[in-house]
């Protein structure tokens, strides 16, 4: 079923035209990834999609009762509620219909409900267990701890979380309102690996459609099956993932050079011939060749890559061996304890990928490092001809009050302006953007600023908090490729995968206060993370199938103990029945006329008796043991 059709959709901003000719459909269901260089429209598409921008030209068609609901990377909550106020208000009708309920359900205990009033209860409550009012608490439970919040947090004041946990907890309302279709726009900046994995999963089984915009690769790849480029003269659609795109529309440019640079061989070709014939003896066939050279349809030329910052990163020379040394470091917060007695070591040259949830002390261990916070235990050293930058992920380096220029400038203050507006221009800040005011920059422009900022001066170790967060993937891959030619260090944080994977060769995850090191990429890290639970299960089956062979041997002998019981058991009921029988054979014998008069006959019989007596009294002590047990 077809939700929402863009048709040729036109929209301008300022007299500049953002995009042109915007066609697309949305089908129930679908997952789609929308890609493209910053600043191409794709924001302005969510909007146009959402009914908050008007066109230039084209229309939208929305199915009727249309759902959509719309992550954008910022985010105002109101502060004066707490996250389950905000959560809890994506099922306001069910909490309406709850009170109705009990209202109805009061006046039928009074006495005082018509038959109106009955067939009301009977039609909310049916309503109000389909749409789910009995499971709602179980489901916001598993969203918002899939997207890592702890239980304690629930009533805890909005005015008190980051703009990363209020983005997180606008995302889990979103999630649960059920719209017919998700516009999420970066919606893993914010979330911890595990988190990402988690809504990874949860996308794949919901029935909604989904575009995604996103920077990480390895979260579209999992997530979509259709992914659309948008340009700013058209879509291009792709049937598969980021992945399947990223192949397929390098094999398309190719094809479309090479029908291009055909065609152009062939209008010169023409061309020469029209200037060889025109005014000489085939005039009428080179007329007829420029007319069909009018009429031919050009090809378009084969798209270029769309601009992406120009990265290069200068290193400040060779340091000694050892870079840094941490040792039994640790530290808390309002008595909550963040990590302790982590320690470690970053030589010369090493690329440290920090990893671990949301609130593991990753941030608060870098700032140790830098001096910005101060450690409850432990020293930092810092080893000798060491020159560090730090791009922090609150861009804090940064003062909104000054223009792109003056930012670089503080940084380099002997430099001319025109050797900084070329700098500038690599990290695609060019003419008059140069003039903007930090402010009015977009997320993504103020890390590409952040990041010229601190590279603008030689380092030989970089400590980068989420430098990939509001970057487009163009300049992701531009800074994985500058990194790749870094020979400083890097001790970098992130829940990009690919990016990791492309940028650093050890692994630090920090989980639980302690921290865990491992040599290789993230891939390498995960599977060995997987093998490790893949065995520890694996001896934990072993072990109960080891406690289950027991248990059934055990059982065994206990059955064997059981019959070779039974065995002696029946066998002493027979013993105590022959001996019974004997006995009254013998009562019977005494009782014979002929034998009280046969003295012998008579005292051999008495003696006989006297004997059974006595074996039927032993045997029936042993009975009454067996029956005891």
């Amino acid at each position: 079923m077809v939700l929402a059709v863009l048709h040729k959709v036109a929209r301008s901003f300022a007299g500049k035209e953002v995009f042109s000719d915007i066609s697309i459909q949305i089908k129930s269901g679908e997952k789609i990834a929308l890609v493209g260089p910053n600043g191409i429209g794709k924001t302005t598409l969510f909007r146009i999609l959402l009914g908050d921008l008007s066109l230039d030209r084209g229309e939208v068609t929305r199915c009727r009762g249309l759902k959509i609901g719309y992550l954008p990377q910022e985010v105002e909550l109101d502060k004066s509620w707490t996250l389950l106020d905000e959560v809890v208000d994506a099922f306001s009708h069910l909490l309406e219909m709850s009170e109705r309920i009990e209202k109805l359900e009061h006046q039928i205990a009074a006495g005082e409900a018509d038959k109106a009033a009955m067939t009301e209860y009977g039609h909310v409550q049916e309503r109000f267990e389909r749409e789910g009012g009995f499971t709602y608490q179980s489901r916001m439970d598993e969203v918002l701890q899939g997207l890592g919040f702890l239980e304690e947090e629930y009533h805890k004041p909005l005015s008190l979380f980051s703009g990363g946990e209020k983005s997180r907890a606008y995302l889990a309302k979103l999630l649960l309102t059920e719209p017919d279709i998700l516009l999420l726009d970066e919606p893993t900046n914010h979330l911890d690996i595990a988190s990402t994995e988690w809504l990874e999963s949860y996308l794949n089984e919901l029935d909604a459609a989904a575009m995604i915009v996103s920077h990480d690769r390895v979260f579209l790849n999992r997530t979509t099956k259709r992914t659309c480029e948008l340009k700013s003269d058209g879509i291009d659609n792709y049937a598969g993932n980021f992945d399947f795109y990223t192949r397929e529309r390098k094999a398309r440019q190719e094809q479309q050079a090479k029908l291009y640079q055909r065609q152009t061989e062939e209008i010169e070709r023409i061309k020469d011939f029209i200037q060889r014939n025109i005014a000489g003896q085939k005039t009428k066939l080179a007329q007829s060749r420029r007319r069909m050279l009018s009429k031919m349809k050009r090809l378009a030329p084969p798209d270029k890559d769309g601009k992406a910052a120009t990265l290069r990163i200068q290193s400040s020379g060779r340091s000694y061996l050892k870079m840094l040394e941490v040792k039994g470091l640790s530290k808390s917060f309002v008595g909550r304890k963040i990590f302790s007695d982590v320690s470690f070591e970053i030589l010369r040259g090493d690329k440290v990928g920090l990893i671990g949830p949301n609130g593991s002390g990753k941030s608060t261990l870098v700032k140790i490092i830098t001096g910005e916070l101060e450690p409850d235990h432990g020293e930092v050293e810092v080893g000798g001809n060491v020159t560090p930058a730090y791009f922090d992920q609150d861009l804090s380096i940064l003062n909104n009050n000054d223009t792109v220029l003056d930012s670089v400038w503080e940084e380099k203050p002997q430099a001319e302006a025109g050797e900084l507006r070329s700098y500038l221009g690599r990290y695609l800040f060019s003419g008059e953007d140069v003039f903007k005011s930090v402010s009015a920059l977009s997320g993504g422009e103020k890390s590409r600023l952040a990041l010229a900022k601190i590279l603008l001066l030689p380092a030989n170790f970089l400590l980068l908090d989420e430098p990939t967060n509001h970057l487009d993937i163009p300049s992701c891959e531009r800074l994985e490729e500058a990194l790749a030619e870094y020979d400083g260090a890097t001790l970098i944080i992130s829940h990009d995968r690919y990016f990791l994977d492309r940028t650093v060769t050890k692994i630090f995850a920090l989980e639980n206060g302690t921290l865990r090191m491992f040599t290789g990429n993230y891939s390498e890290y995960a599977a060995a993370v997987a093998s490790e639970e893949q065995e520890a299960v694996t001896t934990v089956n072993a072990e109960e199938k080891e406690l289950e062979k027991k248990a059934r041997l055990d059982e065994w002998e206990e059955l064997k103990e059981k019959r070779r019981i039974r065995k002696k058991f029946e066998k002493l009921e027979k013993e105590i029945y022959e001996t019974e029988k004997r006995l009254k054979e013998i009562d019977i014998m005494l009782d014979d006329e002929i034998v009280q008069t046969d003295w012998e006959k008579l005292h051999e019989l008495q003696e006989s008796r006297a004997e059974l007596r006595k074996k039927l009294d032993d045997l029936m002590r042993k009975y009454d043991r067996f029956e005891s047990k």
